[in-house]
């Protein structure tokens, strides 16, 4: 499924620890670090309509305010399909009403729910409990478990699954894998929390995700980063306030990592070949006119889902 993740803000103000914010910051430059509405819908009007919104990316959606409210108001009316990925923090009422109304109206677009509680580990660095987000998460918490949205889930990035003290009224969760996300993550800001070792893939690899990279990143300055790993902005493929959606698919940056990912060997000019996510390939010596699958196991998910 093509999706396009939109990424509200540079510096995310939770710091989560397993969110290389750092690195974001540095590739990302001096540019706006904020999204606009009207950007926002500019950007928007290049977007095929198949390609779903996921309001997610690399910080809160919320952390802007009202006017996140507003982008995905705008994006359900044009007719698009979300997903919503929230911490919801920065979200108030009577803002939290508002979303919850558009959800409902539009549930049949609506085709992820998550919310990303804060956990027992404090990897939630920048989390401060209060009763405006007691009342909103508990308000959402209902709305997930009413089975108006088809899919609804809860995660914490803690390995038990323990939420963070001061909301332990919410049931325990699955545990979560931590992800090296494609070797950015600093080892430093998890301390001894487990996490994936990060791979060197020596075979030409692809997407396990999607065949044709097209689960992008949108930052606020309208520059499209290859997917969710890219926190070190290594694989920019374009920018949507100055060209078209097409035209990231053909650029250098696409047709680079393309090369890569097809030739034999390890090069940290690919985040694809130290991501765990990436189907690796191979030549079988009996049958050379065809590439092989280089069999995995498949990471462990970490998802407490409710409804279908």
């Amino acid at each position: 499924m093509p999706t396009l993740e939109i990424t509200t803000l540079i510096g995310c103000p939770l710091k989560c620890a397993f969110c290389p914010q750092d690195k974001l910051r540095e590739s990302y430059g001096d540019g706006e670090r904020r999204l606009s509405f009207e950007n926002f819908k500019t950007i928007l009007a290049k977007i095929p309509d198949y390609v779903r919104i996921d309001f997610s990316g690399m910080s809160e959606p919320f952390a802007i305010g009202a006017s996140a409210v507003e982008m995905i108001r705008h994006t359900l009316e044009r007719g698009y399909s979300i997903a919503l990925y929230t911490t919801l923090v920065g979200l108030h009422q009577p803002a939290a009403d508002v979303v919850i109304e558009l959800l409902t109206a539009h549930a049949s677009q609506v085709e992820v729910l998550c919310l990303h509680l804060p956990d027992a580990n404090g990897n939630m660095r920048g989390f401060r409990y209060g009763p405006i987000y007691e009342k909103v998460l508990d308000r959402f918490i209902k709305f997930g478990g009413s089975g108006v949205l088809s899919r609804f889930e809860m995660m914490t990035m803690d390995r038990s699954g323990r939420v963070h003290p001061d909301i332990l009224n919410i049931a325990k969760l699955s545990d979560w894998q931590g992800l090296s996300r494609a070797g950015t993550l600093a080892a430093g800001d998890i301390g001894q929390q487990q996490v994936e070792e990060t791979p060197r893939h020596t075979t030409p690899v692809g997407c396990s995700f999607t065949p044709f990279y097209d689960q992008n990143v949108l930052l606020p300055n309208g520059d499209v980063l290859l997917c969710c790993m890219s926190y070190d902005g290594k694989h920019k493929l374009g920018n949507l306030l100055e060209g078209d959606y097409w035209s990231l698919f053909t650029s250098p940056g696409m047709s680079s990592l393309r090369h890569e990912n097809q030739n034999f060997g390890w090069s940290e000019r690919s985040a694809c070949r130290s991501c765990s996510r990436a189907t690796r390939y191979d030549v079988p010596a009996d049958k050379r006119q065809t590439w092989a699958i280089v069999k995995d196991e498949a990471p462990a998910e970490a998802l407490a889902v409710v409804g279908s």
